[in-house]
């Protein structure tokens, strides 16, 4: 039968071992870590129950435990308290500071209590419902995670003049790639063959290899908490049309003194010339608060803060192509552009101005 031959076999323990090194290891280098922030501490739970996991199937190697169906069926129910740590995860990334201790063990709880149920009342039944339960769980995370990353990508955009190491959109490719672990995890139980078992060990080492690279190179930003998981009418802060027509009571004022805080700070100090900058640092520079200049950018000028400083910032890089005579690299322009990466300049660049900064540059001269 196709990958129930010895070489399917000796793979796949090859790629279970590896997978067991992996999480071992990479347990102990989160550790250190899992003070920092939540979302390190649950990436270390997540390494850490993984190589539990993996350890634990070593006793099918034993004996004939691998055709026992209670054993088997004890092992699937350890497993599967993996899908909602593993969802945890995915939402402390897009809302941080949502996970507390309270909601990841409601998140938790509910999978853990097929374990003991499992053992005491051990049927296909408990086997199956656990089994799609926490599949159903892993679908609602997933959906959840792609329209949380939106919004908290809306939210950067809104706040801050640059999406490097903040953007939270490589947590969707790391969520779709468990979720097919997950999928062929239920395929590898309901008809087991040694090649599923492989490709299942392969694709969460490289899934989980992936997002433990991105989470050591994201920084976590502070995301008002209303913006996450509640309705509308929860909204505990004023959304932006109630914010405007506030501003507007009282407009000439208000958008007099916030256009004149605008024209001093970037036309004539160019603060859009730092790659850190923030809607905050702008605000406090004008003596406003940044939820009302972020209503005035959005009403008056119709851009987000992030299109808003880095529009200011192309006309500077084309200011800087066209005063130097000789050949200038395009990472010094950037650089003096203040841009926070050349990827980001280059992608911008040809969006305001239609052609890449060196096309600009050559047709100059």
């Amino acid at each position: 039968m196709f990958g129930m031959g010895p070489t399917y076999e000796a793979f796949a323990h090859f790629a279970h071992g590896g997978a067991t090194v992996f999480f071992m290891v990479f347990s102990v280098f989160t550790w250190p870590m899992r003070k920092k922030n939540r979302m390190m501490y649950l990436l270390f739970l997540n390494m850490l129950y993984l190589a539990f996991c993996n350890c634990k199937d070593m006793v099918f190697l034993f004996g004939d435990l691998w055709y026992d169906p209670y054993i088997t069926g004890l092992s699937v129910m350890t497993d599967l308290i993996y899908v909602p740590i593993m969802s945890s995860f995915f939402l402390e990334v897009v809302s941080p500071g949502f996970m507390t201790n309270r909601r990841i063990w409601s998140l938790v709880g509910p999978q853990i209590l097929f374990l003991p149920l499992f053992i005491a009342f051990p049927s296909d039944l408990i086997y199956r419902i656990a089994l799609y339960f926490s599949y159903l769980v892993g679908i609602t995370v997933m959906l959840l995670l792609v329209i949380q990353s939106v919004r908290h990508r809306r939210f950067i955009k809104e706040n801050y003049s640059f999406t490097e190491h903040i953007d939270v959109s490589w947590t969707v490719g790391g969520g779709i790639a468990v979720f097919l672990c997950m999928t062929i995890y239920l395929l590898v139980f309901s008809d087991e063959t040694w090649l599923g078992n492989a490709v299942y060990y392969l694709m969460s080492f490289l899934g989980w290899v992936y997002l433990y690279f991105s989470s050591l190179k994201h920084q976590v930003v502070e995301v008002p908490q209303h913006l996450f998981f509640n309705l509308p009418w929860d909204s505990s802060e004023k959304d932006t049309d109630a914010i405007s027509a506030e501003i507007k009571e009282h407009s000439e004022d208000v958008y007099a003194f916030i256009e004149r805080g605008l024209a001093k700070c970037m036309g004539e100090d160019k603060l859009y010339l730092n790659p850190k900058l923030s809607i905050q640092d702008i605000a406090s520079a004008i003596g406003t608060n940044r939820t009302y200049l972020s209503a005035y950018l959005n009403s008056e000028l119709k851009v987000n803060f992030y299109d808003y400083v880095n529009s200011l910032r192309i006309k500077e890089a084309c200011s800087v192509i066209n005063e130097n005579k000789e050949k200038i690299s395009m990472q010094e322009v950037s650089d003096r552009s203040g841009f926070n990466s050349i990827s980001t300049f280059n992608r911008s660049f040809t969006k305001y101005v239609g052609m890449t900064p060196s096309q600009y540059a050559s047709r100059k001269r």
